[in-house]
């Protein structure tokens, strides 16, 4: 499913001239694994990872258009996700931040309820992405390439020349991964993986403002 994205994105970039530019600010969040135990050692972890930052940048171009009920877009974004948190081991606290930033392929469907301005969203979105996950001076790096789905809503503003809107969505990846590996019991940049799965982004919120023309 991955690599199908692929193709068909790339080749509905140039077919029409319905060009669509949106700013969402993603509220991500990753494992929380308050009290945990740490594998290995008896030692109670205390953490969360549930605060966000991050932008995602997308410039879309119609591919069809059948009536005005459904529009098919595809699309390139540039997406920054992080979220910052703490490590308490013992009486220790340590900062956390996990990182991903990249470029990302899109393929949407809009279905459009009509005069209301209202409409429906559901896409794929194949994103290569870095990942970087820092605690306690130490890192953690890997390239990932994940397929996330995306449904959203939009309002479209009224205008004449131009189609100013709000939008929202959630996502969430369509595989999961495990970019950070347990390595050492003393490595505490791998300690998400205590209970056996990685420490990436699970789900995203967005909400954004947008402009077709």
């Amino acid at each position: 499913m991955r690599l199908a994205v692929l193709p068909i994105c790339l080749a509905a970039l140039p077919l029409c001239a319905q060009w669509d530019l949106r700013l969402e600010l993603p509220r991500p969040t990753g494992q929380n694994l308050p009290q945990t135990l740490l594998a290995g050692t008896g030692s109670l972890v205390a953490g969360n990872f549930n605060t966000g930052q991050g932008y995602i940048a997308t410039l879309s171009r119609q591919i069809v258009r059948v009536g005005p009920l459904l529009n098919l877009e595809g699309g390139l974004e540039y997406s920054q996700f992080r979220a910052d948190g703490n490590l308490a081991l013992g009486t220790a606290s340590q900062g956390t931040s996990l990182r991903q930033q990249g470029v990302g392929l899109d393929l949407n469907a809009q279905v459009w309820v009509p005069f209301v301005g209202l409409a429906g969203e559901l896409g794929l979105i194949q994103r290569f992405q870095r990942y970087t996950f820092d605690t306690a001076g130490a890192s953690s790096a890997r390239d990932l390439s994940r397929t996330w789905l995306r449904v959203g809503s939009r309002w479209r503003i009224p205008s004449v020349v131009v189609h100013p809107y709000v939008v929202a969505s959630y996502q969430q990846p369509v595989t999961k991964d495990t970019p950070v590996r347990l390595g050492s019991v003393a490595d505490l940049a791998t300690y998400f993986t205590a209970q056996g799965s990685g420490q990436e982004f699970q789900r995203l919120w967005t909400f954004g403002v947008g402009l077709s023309f």
